[in-house]
């Protein structure tokens, strides 16, 4: 008898585990220890479809399978069309019947759902239009990595309420960390998402609360996060989105009243003086390029406890 698969579509997903997930990752990075088994994932194969495009995604889940004895395969965005070309169900059953797991990129969070309900292997969310836990994952590994803990930092989110606001809401609320998401009134993070991290807050004792003044959101901040103000297939707006968000830019004036060593994560790619300028994203607070590679080391993780038993 098959025994049940675990999907990681949403950061709640991890809520049993998170921590040690978080931890695991930590141990992946500093290197193979006496006892640890080599090659986890020895002879699994992850199929990974992008219906949007990403350096980051894309190489940390290769280089990861591979680093974990496993192998990964690409398959680019004309290649499947989920919805399109073929249906979220068809796709779910052929790709089941190939690979040990999915990793999705994609546009619908309804897609995503989709997908993975039809699906008898497990499903890896890469992003959607809600969330974006693998991201969720890389940026509290390296608020950890950096501050040794996470329980009662102030997490300060700054712009577009958008999926990685979203993912960060929750994985917050699960590790205790508390959170401001400071963004204009009509680009709040989504409202079910915030009531459910303000549930979970109330039990691990982190405080969620969503404003739109980016100043008042920034005292006393341990970590000032910010995303693109344009996500794809948001061109259109780029004009009116730019003029919109640039109170939320974050600059040396907005961080004054933030914690001596706080520290500045962006999930890149970055437009430097735009939603951040250049003096922070290149200056001794950020550690940007540290939250990259750990996006390899959080997703290793990730797919041990989702492929690894």
């Amino acid at each position: 008898m098959i025994g049940l698969k675990r999907d990681i579509i949403s950061v709640l997903d991890m809520k049993d585990d998170f921590e040690q997930i978080l931890n695991e990752a930590l141990k992946m990075k500093s290197g193979p220890k006496k006892g640890q088994k080599k090659d986890p994932l020895k002879g699994k194969v992850l199929g990974m479809v992008f219906e949007k495009p990403s350096l980051r995604t894309r190489v940390s889940f290769e280089v990861g399978m591979t680093q974990l004895g496993g192998s990964s395969l690409y398959i680019s965005p004309n290649e499947v069309q989920i919805g399109k070309r073929e249906s979220a169900y068809d796709v779910a059953n052929v790709l089941s019947r190939y690979v040990d797991g999915i990793m999705y990129r994609a546009f619908s969070n309804e897609v995503m759902r989709e997908l993975a309900k039809h699906a008898s292997v497990p499903v890896i969310n890469g992003l959607d239009d809600i969330e974006h836990p693998c991201q969720c994952a890389a940026d509290l590994l390296t608020v950890l990595e950096k501050k040794k803990t996470l329980k009662g930092l102030q997490m300060v989110y700054v712009g577009d309420g958008n999926n990685v606001c979203n993912s960060l809401l929750l994985g917050c609320a699960l590790v205790g960390m508390n959170m401001r998401a400071a963004t204009p009134k009509d680009h709040r993070p989504n409202q079910d998402i915030v009531a459910k991290a303000e549930e979970i807050g109330k039990g691990t004792g982190a405080k969620i609360e969503v404003m739109s003044n980016p100043f008042q959101a920034s005292e006393g901040a341990d970590v000032v996060y910010t995303d693109t103000w344009v996500s794809m297939g948001q061109e259109a707006e780029k004009a009116e989105r730019e003029k919109l968000f640039l109170p939320y830019q974050v600059n040396s004036k907005l961080t004054e009243k933030a914690n001596k060593d706080w520290i500045f994560l962006h999930c890149l790619p970055a437009h430097r003086d735009l939603e951040v300028s250049a003096e922070v994203m290149d200056g001794p607070h950020s550690v940007v390029f540290d939250q990259a590679e750990n996006r390899m080391h959080a997703q290793k993780a990730i797919l041990v406890a989702v492929l690894g038993k």
